[in-house]
């Protein structure tokens, strides 16, 4: 009795070990820059396709590009490449996904790995300006400055007790999404005793 509940058993353990993903692996660091392979193992009952997909759940907004469409499952392997507009980080996955409308879902997801050599986000801000003061005074100055800051801003201040005076001051900020500049000018005529 207890050998053919045994053997009854045999074919559900071949289904519930059926298509797993090997590799990419936990951990894994993949490089997008070049060609990846993706790995699985299957059985004779799993579905004879599926459709790859890289994932990430572990980022706002979700990622979920779709890979490949109608891989052969026999195959055992794909080599993805020019895979373009994802970002570097960790927490993606691959998944193959059902597509057969009786088996419908994802068939098998790797384990987490980490995502470089993708586009990564970033920007650039350049602020610069620049100020010349002059005083009918005996004497006159001159001052120039220019720095390259992130979320920073330059300020200046000039004044004269004596004669007139007139500041000009420029700046410009220049960013990877905008360009702003701004010009100002004070004039200032005051008389000294």
């Amino acid at each position: 009795m207890r050998l053919s509940y045994a053997v009854s058993l045999l074919p559900l353990a071949a289904f519930v070990g059926a298509l797993e993903v090997t590799s990419p692996k936990k951990g894994e660091d993949v490089d997008l820059s070049s060609s990846f392979t993706v790995t699985w193992d299957s059985v004779s009952t799993d579905p004879t396709t599926f459709d790859l997909y890289l994932v990430n759940n572990a980022v706002y907004p979700t990622v979920e590009k779709k890979v490949a469409s109608d891989v052969e499952t026999s195959k055992g392997s794909y080599t993805v490449s020019d895979l373009s507009g994802v970002t570097d980080g960790s927490g993606y996955q691959i998944n193959l996904l059902s597509t057969s409308s009786t088996n419908s879902g994802i068939l098998a997801q790797s384990e987490q790995f980490t995502v470089e050599g993708g586009s990564s986000s970033s920007s650039t801000t350049t602020a610069s300006a620049s100020m010349t003061t002059s005083a009918s005074t005996s004497s006159s100055s001159s001052a120039s400055s220019t720095g390259t800051s992130t979320g920073t801003d330059t300020s200046s201040t000039s004044s004269s007790s004596t004669g007139s005076s007139s500041i000009t001051t420029t700046s410009s900020s220049t960013s990877s999404s905008s360009t702003s500049s701004s010009t100002s000018k004070l004039t200032t005529t005051t008389s000294g005793a």
